[in-house]
């Protein structure tokens, strides 16, 4: 009973005490508005005096509307301070921007320029890209325009006004895709030139396409119609006459089978014919000597026998004939190949 009425009594003064001192507070907010209210409240005067002689003109104007005025006056001042320096700030990133799209606007056209030649260049690879596809007659290249043409049918057909409709960028992928598929047609191409040459290289190996001197030559007579050197009339000469000295080798321009070796003192003199591959023979005369007997097997650049001046001849030399399916042809375009 004790224990309550004292806990009653605590809660009494407690309550007290915060309403005290709510009292205090609400007396210093009242008094401090009532200030601010007094010093708001009071008018001043302001007076302008003129340089000259005219009347004096002032007025009256409370402190409140004054603060007022300046507080509007700092916030208008800082207000556009900051709009100042923000439009600054813009105008600078926009001078900046202004450079870039400048820059990028000359990249561009640089660009266009660069693939506008590209692909006038490409138009002229392009019909001799097709002139050499028609010639290479691969069916490799066939099935790959089989396949192209297929692809292109199922996207459809494009028509010029559809063409027309397209952007720059739009145009200029559809030409970049459009040269990118020659060039695949162009690996093909090479690929198989590169198949061509080296089966080329494999038939020039076995074929009559080096010198018949071992060493330097003069040429002292060429292919087609001369006066013949002994008899002085009109005559068609068979083969090119190659002079050098007295025992200089003579060798076999490509592999093959000795078909003829003869000895005589008119004509060819001492001579030896080869047959080679693919129809080609060749024929060497007016030798000294030969080493070499019919049907050996001799081999490119191997020695034959050596330059005379035998049978129907004015000086040492070497009378060379090539000839294809026994028609002689002239041996000038079979020198100094390999």
């Amino acid at each position: 009973m004790q224990t309550t009425t004292s806990f009653k009594k605590i809660e009494k003064r407690l309550y007290t005490s915060i309403i005290n001192i709510c009292s205090i507070i609400w007396a210093f907010i009242k008094s401090f508005f009532s200030a601010i209210k007094d010093i708001f409240s009071q008018r001043l005067t302001v007076m302008m005096i003129p340089h000259s002689e005219k009347k004096v003109f002032n007025f009256r104007i409370n402190v409140f509307a004054l603060s007022l005025a300046v507080i509007s006056l700092a916030a208008t001042l800082i207000v556009i301070t900051f709009l100042s320096v923000d439009n600054y700030n813009k105008s600078i990133k926009y001078m900046d921007v202004s450079l870039k799209t400048q820059l990028n606007e000359r990249k561009s056209r640089e660009y266009e320029e660069i693939m506008s030649q590209i692909f006038e260049s490409h138009r002229v690879y392009k019909g001799q890209l097709n002139n050499l596809l028609a010639k290479l007659n691969s069916p490799g290249i066939k099935t790959m325009e089989e396949s192209y043409y297929l692809n292109s049918k199922q996207g459809g057909e494009m028509n010029l006004i559809e063409k027309n409709n397209l952007s720059d960028l739009e145009y200029m992928k559809m030409e970049a895709q459009n040269l990118l598929m020659d060039y695949d047609f162009s690996v093909k191409a090479f690929n198989e030139i590169n198949s061509k040459v080296n089966n080329y290289d494999k038939i020039l190996k076995d074929l009559p396409f080096v010198n018949p001197v071992k060493g330097h030559y003069f040429i002292t007579s060429t292919f087609g119609l001369r006066i013949h050197p002994i008899f002085k009339y009109l005559d068609h000469h068979t083969g090119i006459d190659l002079a050098n000295e007295f025992g200089t080798p003579i060798v076999a321009t490509a592999p093959g089978t000795v078909e003829k070796v003869q000895s005589s003192s008119y004509g060819y003199g001492n001579y030896v014919v080869i047959r080679h591959k693919l129809g080609f023979s060749t024929l060497y005369a007016h030798m000294r000597s030969y080493v070499v007997t019919p049907g050996e097997q001799v081999k490119k650049n191997q020695i034959i026998g050596y330059m005379g001046s035998t049978g129907y001849s004015t000086g040492v030399h070497l009378h060379y004939e090539v000839r294809i399916a026994n028609k002689p042809v002239d041996p000038w375009s079979y020198l100094n190949v390999d």
